[in-house]
C-alpha cells in the first residue's frame, strides 16, 4: 500500500492522539496530620515534571494529569514537611502533611510570653543555646558576636572575664545605648553573670513591635535569655563537659629592635652618633614578649536533669578560669544553677529559676601603651638589679615590667544572686494569671595596694596606699499577667495584659590609707595605715518604676497576622509632671507562601511580609537626674578689712522641672523566605530609628553661677540601616552541617544638638580629642588629622601646608579649610 500525503497526515495526527491519550488523571485530597483539617492552597506537582501542578481547593482536593510513565507526585505546603509519593497506578491518593516544627510551630520566646515564630510580625532574632554553648568565651555578651543581624558587639577591652558592648541597630543616644537583658523573667542591665553553657535560647527583639512592651527601657533593643530546664518526658541524665585552650596574642606588632631603634635615633640626632656602633646592640628587648604571655582558659561543668509528668528540673554547677594575656591579670567564675517546674495540679504550676556566682578577678595595669613606647635599648632591670629608667627618652616612658610589680595588687572579688519564683493559674479553660517575682542581689569588694616605689623621676609613689570599696545591689520586680488564649475554626487570638512594680537600690562606700609597715598580705588592712591620711566616700540610689502593659495578637487561617501592644510606665526618675510615658506599637504580617497563588509557584517553601511602627523610651539613658538644684556649703574665702575666713555657698548644678522621656520612633518592613525545602532561608529587614528629646547637658554663660551644665533635652538622632541573614542547613546520612551569614549596614546622622552646643567632643587621647559629635555627622565620628601622605622631597616639603616644624620623611596631612 502506497502512502499518500493524505495518509501520512493522518498517522501522525493519530500517533499525537495516542501519545495524548497515554495519560493518567489522579485526584486526591490533602489534610493536616496533626488536626485532619483540609490544607488549603496544597501544591501539587509530577515528580517527572515539575511544570505541571496542582493546587488544592477550599475542601482539600485536587485533581492532576500525568505521564503514565509518571512515577510519583511532589507535595508541598508552607509551614508542613513536603511528601513524596509514589503513584503505583493509583488513580485516588489521600496525603496527610505533618507540620514542619522548625518552622510553623517553632516557639519564640516575646516579652511576657511565647509566640509561634510563624505568628510574628516584628523583627526577632533566636539563638539557640547549642550554637554558643561549646564557644570558650566568659559570658553571652561575647558569645552574642556575629550570630545575629544588626547585632554589634565588641568585647570591652582583652582583660579575662571583661564583657562586651552591646549595639542593636546601631547607636541611638548620646546617652546609654545598652539593650536590656531580661535572665528568665528578671530584668537587668548586665548579663556577665550568666554561663553560656547554660542557656538554652537567646532572643534579641529589635524593632517597637518586638520590644514595645518593654516601653521606657526598650528603646536600645531587649535580649531575652531562657536557660535551659528538664522537660516531664526526659529520664534523669548526668552530664560532664570541660575544654581547655591557650590564648595568644597573634598580630603582635612589628616593632624596631634595638640595632634599628639605635641607627634611627643617630639619624635624627644629626651630627655626632649618640649610639658609635648600632649593630652591636643586636634585637635588644621586645616589650611586647615582656608584657604578653601565652594564657591558659579552661571551663568544666556538670549537670543534671530529668522530670516527670509534675516535675522537672535542671542543675548544673561550673567552674572557670581565665588568666590574661597581660601578666599578673586573671578572672575566674564559680556558677551554680537549680532551674524547676511543679506541676501541682493541672491547673496549677510553680517554679523557680535560681543562680549564684561567685566571682574573683586580679586586674593588670596598663603597660599595653607602655610597652610600645618604651625603647628596645632596655632590659627591663639594669645590671644593678633596678628597674631601667627610660625617661632619657621622654618623661612621660615608664618600665612596663616595673608597672606590673607595682601596680598589680588590684582585685575584685563578689557574689551575684538573681532569679525568679512564679505561679500559673489556668481558669476558665481560656484564661491563664501568672504571678512573677524577680529577684538580684549582688555585693562587691576590691581592694587596690601600690607600695611605696620609685624607677624615675617620673615613675614613683611616694607613699604606699591601701584602698578598700563595697559596693552593693539590690533589685526586685513583681509582675502580674493575665493572658486568654483562645482558637476557634481559622481565628487565633492570644491577649495579655499586665501590671508590673521595680525598685532599684544601690549603695556603695569606700576609704583609703596611706604609710603601711609592710607589705605583707596580713598588714593590708586599713586600720593599720596612718589615719591622719584617711579618705573616705559613701553614696546610695533608689528608684522605681510602676507599669501597665497590654498586648493582643491575632491570626487568620496562620496566613494574616495583626499585633498591637500599649504600656505606660511611671518612673521615680522624673518628676510628678512628666513621670508618665506611653508607648504604643502595632504590626501586620502576611505569610503569602500559604496563598494558592504563591504556593502552586514551586518556588518559595516560606515567604512572609511584615511591617511594623512603635515609640520605646530610654529611661535610664544617663543615670538620676537632679530634681533639685544642688548648693555646695563646703566652700571658704580669705576677705574683708581683716582677712578672715569666710564660709560661703554656691549653686553647683541647676534642675530642669520639663525634663522628660528620651523618645524613639521606629519602623520596620521585613521579608522572610525560605527555598529548597527550607534548607536555604533568608530574612531581611529595612528599618528607620528616630530618637528625639536626647537628654544632654547644655552650656550656659558663665554669669549664671552654676559650676554645672543643666540636663535638658535637646537633641536628636537617626539611625537607618538593613539587616540581612542568610542560612543554609543540610541534613545527610550520619549528619548534618550548618552555615549563616549576616550583613548588617547601618547610617548613624545627628539631626540635631542643641542652640548652644555645635560640637561635642570625647574619646580624650594625650589630652586631644578622637572623636567629635556634630549635626550631619555621626555619634562620635573619628576626629583628627587626615593623612595625606610623607613628605619625600624638598619641593613637597617648600610648597605644601605644613602644621609645625616638619622635615623629610615626616607626616604630611590634607588641607581641609584652606588655612
Amino acid at each position: 500500500m502506497r502512502l499518500t500525503l493524505h495518509n501520512y497526515i493522518v498517522v501522525v495526527a493519530m500517533f499525537f492522539s495516542f501519545a495524548a491519550s497515554a495519560q493518567q488523571r489522579i485526584t486526591g485530597m490533602i489534610t493536616n496530620a496533626q488536626t485532619g483539617e483540609p490544607l488549603v492552597g496544597a501544591a501539587v506537582v509530577s515528580g517527572s515534571d515539575a511544570q505541571n501542578g496542582a493546587v488544592s481547593d477550599v475542601d482539600g482536593r485536587f485533581e492532576i494529569t500525568v505521564p503514565n510513565d509518571a512515577q510519583s507526585l511532589i507535595i508541598r505546603f508552607v509551614g508542613f514537611n513536603s511528601e513524596t509519593v509514589f503513584i503505583n497506578a493509583l488513580t485516588t491518593i489521600d496525603v496527610a502533611l505533618t507540620e514542619s516544627t522548625g518552622m510553623l510551630d517553632q516557639v519564640v520566646v516575646v516579652g511576657y510570653g511565647t509566640q509561634r515564630k510563624s505568628d510574628l510580625t516584628g523583627s526577632v532574632g533566636t539563638v539557640q543555646g547549642k550554637a554558643i554553648e561549646r564557644l570558650p568565651v566568659a559570658n553571652v555578651e561575647q558569645a552574642l558576636q556575629g550570630q545575629v543581624a544588626g547585632v554589634y558587639v565588641a568585647p570591652n577591652s582583652g582583660a579575662p572575664g571583661a564583657g562586651a558592648t552591646v549595639r542593636i541597630r546601631g547607636t541611638g543616644t548620646l546617652n546609654n545605648s545598652n539593650p536590656l537583658y531580661v535572665i528568665d523573667g528578671m530584668i537587668t542591665y548586665d548579663a556577665t553573670l550568666v554561663n553560656p553553657q547554660d542557656v538554652a535560647s537567646i532572643e534579641v527583639l529589635k524593632d517597637a513591635s518586638a520590644a514595645a512592651i518593654y516601653g521606657s527601657r526598650g528603646a536600645n533593643g531587649v535580649i531575652i535569655i531562657t536557660t535551659k530546664n528538664g522537660s516531664g518526658t526526659q529520664k534523669g541524665s548526668l552530664s560532664l563537659s570541660a575544654y581547655r585552650g591557650v590564648q595568644q596574642v597573634t598580630n603582635k606588632i612589628n616593632m624596631a629592635n634595638a640595632a634599628q631603634f639605635a641607627q634611627l635615633y643617630n639619624d635624627v640626632r644629626g651630627g655626632v652618633p649618640y649610639y658609635p656602633d648600632p649593630a652591636s646592640l643586636g634585637a635588644g628587648t621586645d616589650w611586647q614578649d615582656v608584657i604578653f604571655r601565652d594564657a591558659p582558659i579552661s571551663n568544666v561543668q556538670v549537670a543534671a536533669s530529668g522530670g516527670s509528668k509534675t516535675h522537672s528540673y535542671n542543675f548544673s554547677g561550673s567552674y572557670f578560669d581565665q588568666k590574661g594575656v597581660v601578666e599578673t591579670s586573671e578572672f575566674n567564675r564559680l556558677t551554680l544553677r537549680l532551674n524547676n517546674h511543679w506541676q501541682v495540679k493541672p491547673w496549677l504550676a510553680l517554679g523557680n529559676n535560681t543562680s549564684y556566682v561567685l566571682t574573683r578577678e586580679q586586674f593588670a595595669p596598663d603597660v599595653v601603651t607602655g610597652a610600645y613606647r618604651m625603647p628596645p635599648v632596655f632590659a627591663p632591670k639594669d645590671s644593678a638589679g633596678n628597674y631601667s629608667d627610660p625617661t632619657f627618652f621622654g618623661l612621660a616612658i615608664g618600665n612596663p615590667a616595673a608597672s606590673l610589680e607595682y601596680n598589680s595588687n588590684n582585685r575584685r572579688k563578689g557574689d551575684r544572686l538573681l532569679g525568679n519564683l512564679y505561679g500559673e493559674v489556668s481558669f476558665l479553660k481560656n484564661f491563664t494569671f501568672r504571678s512573677n517575682f524577680g529577684f538580684d542581689r549582688a555585693s562587691f569588694m576590691s581592694r587596690s595596694f601600690t607600695p611605696q616605689y620609685e624607677v624615675s623621676g617620673s615613675q614613683v609613689n611616694k607613699a604606699d596606699r591601701l584602698s578598700v570599696g563595697l559596693d552593693w545591689k539590690r533589685d526586685w520586680i513583681w509582675e502580674q499577667t493575665l493572658r486568654y488564649d483562645k482558637e476557634i475554626g481559622k481565628h487565633r487570638l492570644n491577649v495579655l495584659a499586665g501590671y508590673t512594680a521595680d525598685e532599684r537600690t544601690d549603695e556603695n562606700l569606700g576609704a583609703s590609707r596611706e604609710n603601711f609597715p609592710g607589705t605583707a598580705e596580713e598588714l593590708l588592712y586599713l586600720n593599720a595605715g596612718n589615719d591622719t591620711t584617711q579618705l573616705n566616700y559613701g553614696s546610695a540610689s533608689d528608684e522605681a518604676l510602676i507599669s501597665y502593659l497590654f498586648r493582643v495578637n491575632y491570626a487568620l487561617s496562620d496566613r494574616y497576622l495583626i499585633t498591637a501592644s500599649w504600656r505606660t510606665d511611671m518612673s521615680s526618675r522624673f518628676l510628678p509632671e512628666n513621670r508618665v510615658g506611653h508607648y504604643p506599637s502595632a504590626s501586620i504580617g502576611w505569610n503569602a507562601g500559604m496563598e494558592p497563588f504563591i504556593n502552586q509557584l514551586g518556588v518559595f517553601d516560606r515567604l512572609k511580609f511584615r511591617v511594623s511602627y512603635g515609640i520605646l523610651g530610654n529611661q535610664a539613658s544617663t543615670g538620676r537626674y537632679p530634681a533639685v538644684g544642688v548648693v555646695n556649703s563646703g566652700l571658704y574665702g580669705v576677705f574683708g578689712p581683716d582677712e578672715a575666713l569666710n564660709q560661703g555657698a554656691t549653686l553647683t548644678s541647676l534642675n530642669n522641672r520639663n525634663l522628660r522621656w528620651e523618645t524613639t520612633r521606629q519602623t520596620d518592613f521585613g521579608v522572610e523566605m525560605g527555598f529548597l525545602n527550607n534548607r536555604l532561608q533568608i530574612e531581611i529587614d529595612r528599618y528607620s530609628r528616630n530618637t528625639y528629646d536626647i537628654i544632654a547637658a547644655v552650656p550656659i554663660p558663665d554669669y549664671v553661677g552654676s559650676a554645672g551644665d543643666p540636663i535638658v533635652n535637646t537633641a536628636q538622632v537617626l539611625n537607618k540601616g538593613w539587616d540581612m541573614t542568610a542560612n543554609w542547613r543540610q541534613s545527610m546520612e550520619g549528619g548534618s552541617w550548618y552555615i549563616s551569614g549576616t550583613y548588617s549596614p547601618v547610617k548613624n546622622e545627628v539631626l540635631a544638638l542643641s542652640d548652644t552646643r555645635s560640637e561635642i567632643f570625647a574619646a580624650f587621647l594625650q589630652g586631644e580629642p578622637a572623636s567629635r559629635t556634630v549635626v550631619g555627622g555621626p555619634i562620635g565620628g573619628y576626629y583628627g588629622y587626615q593623612v595625606a601622605g610623607i613628605f619625600r622631597t624638598q619641593e613637597e616639603l617648600d610648597a605644601l601646608p605644613k602644621v609645625g616644624n616638619e622635615q623629610l620623611g615626616d607626616i604630611r596631612y590634607a588641607d581641609l579649610n584652606n588655612d
